[in-house]
């Protein structure tokens, strides 16, 4: 089960996300074909028909790379297995999800029907800063960045940008590093096992970290939002310039406009400026 550093009770935000991992094991798939299952990548077998280069290879030398072909095979399944059921899971929970994640309300309007995504604004409470040599310290109750500020955009983020993933197909080993004796096929088996169970893990901490920047991202549009209020940070200014009709040749622009960010935001340090937020 993911667990989520809660922040300012912003972890609330992301419950519904969260719990998603919990119900992935059984979901059913409905839209996507699944991977192969473990059973499958276990199965797999030498084909003397097909590959007879093994004769050449020394046997200390195949039985390493056989050895790196079952932890690899069942790594790359399992961690595409898991993602598929993640992401069936996310799709069954997709109008969820876009009310909870909804970029769309965080815009800000510019001219000629334009947008702007507003800065992600990080916030570290009771910061402890050592300098140097450790000589001096500094401790603060708050720090603010802007990880990232304001910029146009046509269209606004989604969550399933930073949620859904596909790893593509889970291609097959080269033959002759598949197993041929007894003793090869059992300890395909085994680390073929192994393999998965380590993709099924990298899988969750993928959708974890995913999950974490996704709602970095989305509290620092939502901090922005309300450090403005505030008048603790500046907002953007665009300048619009009409250039009535430009190109010629083969290309010719009727009514052309062209915007740019001429003020980008700016936290304010000026308390003098700022004000109270009635809630």
């Amino acid at each position: 089960m993911i667990k989520l550093r809660k922040k300012n009770g912003f972890a609330l935000l992301a419950l519904a996300a969260c719990m998603l991992l919990a119900a992935c094991s059984t979901c059913s798939a409905a839209e996507l074909d699944p991977p192969p299952k473990k059973e499958y990548l276990q199965s797999q077998r030498y084909d003397e028909s097909v590959t007879a280069l093994s004769q050449e290879m020394p046997l200390d030398i195949r039985l390493e790379a056989l050895k790196e072909a079952a932890l690899s095979y069942g790594a790359r399944g399992g961690l595409a297995w898991r993602t598929y059921f993640i992401r069936q899971e996310l799709n069954q929970s997709a109008s969820q999800m876009d009310k909870i994640y909804d970029f769309r309300q965080l815009l800000i309007r510019a001219p000629s029907g334009f947008v702007i995504e507003p800065p992600i604004v990080s916030e570290a409470l009771d910061a402890i800063i050592i300098e140097g040599d450790g000589q001096k310290a500094a401790v603060s109750d708050t720090i603010y960045n802007i990880n990232r500020n304001a910029r146009f955009t046509s269209t606004a983020r989604s969550w399933r940008q930073y949620l859904e993933r596909d790893w593509g197909e889970v291609e097959d080993p080269p033959g002759i590093l598949l197993p041929r004796t007894k003793e090869e096929i059992v300890l395909w088996e085994r680390l073929v096992d192994k393999g998965w169970d380590e993709g099924i893990e990298q899988a969750d901490v993928i959708f974890e970290e995913d999950l974490n920047r996704l709602n970095a991202d989305f509290q620092g549009m939502i901090r922005y939002k309300k450090l403005l209020a505030q008048g603790m940070i500046s907002p953007p200014y665009a300048l619009m310039v009409n250039r009535g009709v430009t190109g010629g040749g083969e290309e010719m622009r009727v009514g052309d406009r062209a915007l740019e960010i001429t003020g980008k935001p700016a936290l304010i340090s000026e308390t003098g400026e700022w004000r109270p937020v009635s809630r």
